[in-house]
């Protein structure tokens, strides 16, 4: 064999082990990434397991609800983080703690009450946040600076007195109180703001009222239209509002009622600060009494019904939204909303 030969079969055998080297090396890599990935989805589960059979708040099952971003309740598909719950409630618990040191309001609440309210508030904010993009509402930097100044300065002097209070009461900075206090209070001032003021929402509600109106005019039954359409709490007796005197209703609906006649319809809508109103008076009396001096005096009285379709406010708008929302809460956690609208936990 000569010297080439030799250098050949030695280069072929070194090929020939690190080939078999890096085989082995493949396998146990593979081997031991594989491990990890056991142990990784081991631990997820078990911390996926501690949020909703165990509800616990150790840094371990805190970090992967982080991490997964796992909900404890999801309004119509958008989730509640868990850690956001988790903080709320961490933070409603030292209010309470405050209260019990200070004879205040909260002392008495309980941890599933705690509970509730942390999820309404979350559930609220959700429907807000909707209702803030639908209407293009959005929070800037000068509104918030606004409610330091007006609110926070005035009240405690100073942000840094603010700040103490905040901590002592909560446990948040001032920052994290900002984010989540000021940023949805502000929010929710602007777009009560912009509903009220909403031209195009009020015409719209004009024409519907209108519609009705018209519906009478042509033969429609007043108790059944109202009874359909009727916005307050007089709707399920066909608008009855029974007896009333001057001085009893909203002068823009009292001048109406008292100029009309015995069965006579309001031939105009009846615009008061409640909304639109349809007017019919059923009967009219007067009645001799005697006033606070003793004087005879004679009093003039109507019974009437209304159809009242209500300009938009945020809380109607709220309600309406909660009830037809799809809420389903997660996990070993009071589920405030069962009752409301019969979305049981999952």
């Amino acid at each position: 064999m000569n010297a080439l030969s030799v250098k050949q079969l030695g280069e072929k055998i070194k090929a020939m082990a690190q080939k078999k080297f890096t085989k082995n090396q493949k396998v146990f890599l593979a081997g031991f990434f594989g491990f990890l990935g056991l142990v990784l989805v081991i631990g997820l589960g078990v911390g996926v397991y501690r949020v909703y059979a165990k509800t616990k708040t150790d840094r371990f099952t805190m970090a992967v609800a982080s991490v997964l971003r796992l909900p404890i309740a999801k309004v119509n598909g958008v989730p509640v983080l868990y850690t956001d719950y988790m903080d709320d409630l961490r933070a409603i618990t030292v209010m309470r703690d405050y209260d019990k040191a200070n004879n205040g309001q909260a002392a008495s609440l309980t941890d599933e009450k705690l509970s509730d309210q942390v999820l309404f508030r979350q559930v609220n904010n959700i429907l807000i946040n909707a209702l803030a993009r639908k209407n293009n509402v959005t929070v800037e930097a000068k509104d918030i600076e606004k409610v330091k100044t007006n609110v926070l300065e005035k009240e405690f002097q100073s942000l840094a007195a603010a700040e103490k209070a905040i901590r002592d009461r909560y446990g948040w900075s001032l920052t994290v109180f900002e984010k989540k206090v000021i940023v949805p209070f502000v929010l929710q001032g602007k777009l009560t703001e912009k509903i009220k003021n909403d031209s195009a929402n009020k015409e719209q509600l004009k024409a519907r009222a209108q519609k009705v109106l018209d519906e009478i005019k042509g033969g429609g039954d007043f108790a059944t239209l109202a009874q359909k359409y009727g916005e307050d709490g007089t709707s399920q007796r066909g608008g009855d509002l029974g007896w009333f005197a001057k001085g009893e209703m909203v002068p823009e609906f009292e001048s109406v009622a008292f100029a009309l006649k015995k069965g006579e319809l309001s031939p105009n809508l009846v615009e008061t600060r409640y909304g639109f109103h349809i007017l019919q008076v059923e009967d009219t009396k007067t009645e001799k009494s005697k006033d606070a001096k003793g004087k005879s005096i004679t009093k003039a009285s109507v019974k009437a019904r209304h159809i009242l379709f209500m300009f938009p406010a945020l809380d109607r708008l709220l309600s309406d939204n909660l009830k037809n929302a799809t809420i389903n809460v997660y996990g070993k956690v009071h589920n405030p909303f069962a009752d409301l609208l019969k979305t049981p936990n999952k």
